[in-house]
């Protein structure tokens, strides 16, 4: 099996440094498509040679922000942290970020893994990954464009939520809240102690 990986990560790189030679600045998603193709158990293994496990970040929006956040404060504390480019969120993009980040192997020098999901690929993964934190940002409906239905956004996070170990869940978005189990839960949101106070617009 390592020797599979070794040969995975070694075509996927020279596909991604062909490509990029005749596209500057592309060829981040298919050099991974390729990787996963030669070796589907790549991405698992890579998460399995961190230290201190997998933390995914998935939802509607704020996903980036809220990812380079967590990587930023356990990189303060003095952690490593392997993590993936918030456009690389989907399954192709993780294993392209292996590629150029991980050893020949595929192996990371990591404390922890920190990831983007898409909600869709992320819900793919999760039964097989394990994370071992999940923090989930909202479901908005402007994901119409790509599910359809918010309900099946909620789905696939609730897939996500019930295959992680802990979660850090939106306390004041009720489609994550329809599905949580307070033992396993830490929440963020506004205090109900806030009251909304009038804006006032000035023009000149």
């Amino acid at each position: 099996m390592q020797l599979i990986s070794i040969v995975a990560v070694a075509i996927g790189r020279i596909v991604r440094f062909i490509i990029r030679i005749f596209r500057r600045g592309g060829g981040s998603a298919f050099p991974g498509t390729v990787a996963s193709s030669i070796a589907p158990n790549l991405l698992s293994d890579t998460i399995r040679s961190a230290r201190m496990g997998l933390v995914v970040v998935s939802g509607s929006s704020g996903k980036s922000s809220t990812t380079s956040t967590l990587v930023a404060l356990l990189r303060a504390h003095g952690y490593k942290v392997f993590t993936n480019p918030s456009t690389a969120n989907i399954k192709q993009g993780l294993y392209a970020a292996i590629l150029q980040f991980g050893d020949y192997k595929g192996h990371i020098d990591a404390d922890f893994v920190v990831l983007e999901w898409d909600e869709g690929h992320g819900a793919a993964l999760v039964e097989s990954l394990r994370p071992r934190l999940a923090v989930l940002t909202n479901v908005y409906s402007d994901q119409l464009d790509r599910f359809v239905d918010p309900e099946l956004v909620v789905e696939k996070l609730k897939k996500i939520y019930d295959y992680s170990d802990q979660a850090v869940i939106n306390l004041d978005d009720k489609n994550l809240t329809q599905f949580v189990d307070q033992q396993k839960i830490t929440g963020f949101g506004l205090s109900s102690n806030i009251e909304p106070r009038p804006c006032l617009l000035y023009t000149s």
